[in-house]
């Protein structure tokens, strides 16, 4: 079954401010808007505290944001998934059992420790993806978003056959996604529930990541709860 993207999704929702849409907003080049998420990820320097929840497991972590990488570090175990950003591409590398690898496409539909997370969730390649448009605009959480339609550049290049992202009018955040198998049913759904303000900047709170199995709510979705900035 496809996953959604997610975590890391997770966390580009970096800056966020409320604002309200307008129906005379012209749409921006939606590839633009795609470079404007991975630029978000330089915009400061992050560590935050928090963890990766399903039902009852939980599993601790850190995550460091910095110049166009996000890093997960599990603190239960010391092994840690870092995904770096680029002009023309992203890389995800895992480091377990105190070897690190580079994440291939072998690996993409494989959940992340038993969640509702693939690795491909976490590579983020959709954001170069450039068959994209503007297909509408939305509020999500309070923020004005530009809703962007984007599919792979081939069959077989992703598990997906198209993903729709919510991205923040604003600052670039991505604040919801929903990935689609090769029905036209969502497989998978990302959202930001919650934000928190820190620094003057607002960042994600609470991620929520479910499934769906013919649009039956998955009943254990999986939820990024970060606690706070660490000092």
């Amino acid at each position: 079954m496809a996953r959604l993207l997610s975590v890391k999704l997770l966390l580009t929702a970096a800056l966020a401010c409320a604002t309200s849409i307008r129906a005379d907003d012209a749409a921006p080049d939606a590839r633009e808007l795609l470079r404007s998420v991975r630029l978000a990820q330089g915009a400061k320097d992050w560590k935050l505290t928090g963890q990766l929840r399903m039902g009852r497991v939980k599993h601790p972590l850190r995550l460091e944001i910095e110049a166009g990488s996000i890093r997960y570090e599990f603190t239960d175990t010391s092994d840690s998934l870092t995904l770096r950003l680029g002009e023309k591409g992203a890389t995800l590398e895992e480091r377990k059992g105190g070897r690190t690898a580079k994440i291939t496409p072998a690996k993409f539909d494989a959940p992340v420790r038993g969640t509702d997370i693939s690795y491909e969730d976490l590579a983020m390649r959709f954001l170069y993806w450039s068959d994209a448009k503007v297909v509408g605009s939305d509020i999500i959480t309070a923020h004005a978003c530009w809703k962007v339609e984007v599919r792979p550049p081939a069959r077989g290049e992703s598990q997906y056959s198209r993903v729709l992202l919510w991205i923040g009018k604003e600052d670039g955040a991505l604040m919801k996604a929903e990935s689609f198998g090769d029905t036209d049913k969502w497989a998978r759904r990302f959202t930001v529930r919650s934000v928190m303000k820190r620094e003057g900047f607002w960042l994600p709170k609470q991620l929520r990541i479910e499934s769906a199995a013919g649009q039956r709510a998955d009943s254990t979705p999986t939820y990024l709860e970060l606690d706070d900035v660490e000092k």
